[in-house]
């Protein structure tokens, strides 16, 4: 693997990391609670859109709050990105060699960015699940009765429920149970053996996933994270090697006429 190709995704996502992860659990969070006042399940959140959310969340947990899983997410996309490029290029590589020429089609251009966002995908599955854990769980700030009562109320009130939902029976928690594996009660109802990391360090909380899931837990969710990267790694080089390609022919490094 060359310096070159892993050192351009490494430093980007590095960079972008400053709005991609508030980003991310704004979304995680939204995603898991569903619409405001969500009758059918309580997730321990209530906003009503992402600007509510980013006020709730920095009044009620703090600034910091929308950094959670920061450095999870690195560990999972700093490793996808060296990963994600290492294969794509070892596959254009050996498709102009099946193909005998630079021009490998618009087709295989897509193939090898697919194959190289999925498999890269599939392998950091497990830093994945740890980071979507990590952002997903409520902190909230000891001294919460110093907030807005207006704010406090509704996740004082939201937080009761969950707990009063967690002593039911385990029909009615299967009823309530969500696809999504995160770390805190206050989020979901936990199903049996999907354990509470309780903690904010990406190592432990694979520990703890395999000690009380297998290799499994580390896993769940791989169909779906394969396709989606899979879909955007292919679209994303598919694209940028068209530009590329644009850029040389509309503005060549070396314009004819100064050629010696």
């Amino acid at each position: 693997m060359r310096l070159t190709i892993c050192a351009p995704g490494f430093l980007g996502d590095l960079a972008a990391s400053i709005v991609y992860v508030p980003s991310e659990v704004l979304k995680t969070r939204l995603q898991l609670q569903g619409r405001f006042d969500n009758p059918f399940f309580k997730s321990g959140y209530n906003y009503r859109g992402t600007l509510d959310a980013t006020r709730t969340i920095v009044k009620l947990e703090g600034p910091s709050a929308l950094f959670y899983g920061y450095k999870a997410t690195l560990y999972r996309d700093l490793p996808f990105s060296a990963l994600q490029f290492m294969f794509y290029e070892q596959g254009q590589s050996w498709a102009r060699s099946w193909k005998d020429s630079r021009d490998i089609g618009w087709q295989l251009e897509l193939l090898t960015g697919a194959t190289a966002g999925g498999l890269a995908g599939t392998m950091t599955c497990p830093l994945d699940v740890v980071k979507t854990r990590l952002q997903t769980q409520l902190n909230h700030d000891p001294g919460m009765s110093h907030h807005d009562p207006a704010m406090s109320k509704t996740h004082v009130v939201d937080l009761k429920e969950v707990h009063a939902t967690q002593a039911t029976t385990t029909t009615k928690q299967s009823s309530q149970k969500r696809l999504i594996s995160t770390s805190s009660p206050s989020t979901y109802t936990p199903r049996p053996g999907a354990a509470n990391l309780h903690t904010s360090s990406v190592y432990q909380g694979l520990k703890v996933i395999y000690r009380t899931e297998g290799i499994g837990g580390w896993f769940r969710g791989v169909g779906p994270r394969a396709v989606w990267t899979s879909i955007q790694s292919g679209c994303m080089l598919f694209l940028y090697q068209t530009i590329l390609r644009q850029l040389e022919v509309h503005l060549p490094l070396e314009r004819p006429e100064l050629r010696a």
